[in-house]
């Protein structure tokens, strides 16, 4: 009698498999466009999050480092307080290029160097980038590139006369 019941509910769940395999078939393939642009998001979304942070320590040591040597540079060369902007933006620049490693699929399209309050009384240098990261896999869904922002600010020593 238990033989005869397992061969029952054996047959049943073969029929039951053997009516659903087409619906599973079609339900994986309308899901597999969702789940490849899930998988892309993560990965070029992962991508974008590495080469931010990148920029991010760039911004800041060369809002870091700017401040220090614009300090120096003013108080030698001109002995007084006004901060000359076009010079800020120079050494802002090559402090982030030094700690800026360029790639094929990641660009920095905007740098801005500026200082808060006014130039005869400085007080924080700020430097900002935007840049773009290539995508991989959301290009399949007209998603080209991600913008990324990143900014850091660093405050001046006041120089006295």
């Amino acid at each position: 009698m238990e033989i005869k019941a397992l061969k029952l509910k054996n047959n049943y769940l073969n029929n039951y498999f053997k009516k659903e395999t087409a619906a599973v078939l079609i339900t994986v393939a309308i899901l597999m466009p969702l789940f490849m642009m899930i998988t892309g998001m993560t990965i070029d979304i992962g991508r974008a999050f590495v080469y931010k942070e990148e920029i991010n320590k760039a911004c800041m040591v060369s809002a870091e480092e700017a401040a220090k040597e614009i300090e120096v540079l003013t108080a030698q060369q001109s002995g007084f307080t006004r901060l000359d902007m076009q010079r800020a933006q120079e050494i802002a620049m090559e402090y982030f290029n030094r700690n800026y490693l360029q790639k094929p699929d990641f660009s920095v399209n905007n740098f801005n160097c500026g200082v808060f309050d006014e130039s005869t009384n400085p007080k924080y240098l700020q430097v900002s980038c935007q840049a773009k990261v290539d995508c991989y896999f959301l290009k399949m869904f007209g998603i080209e590139s991600i913008k990324i922002n990143s900014a850091a600010s660093s405050r001046l020593r006041s120089i006295k006369n």
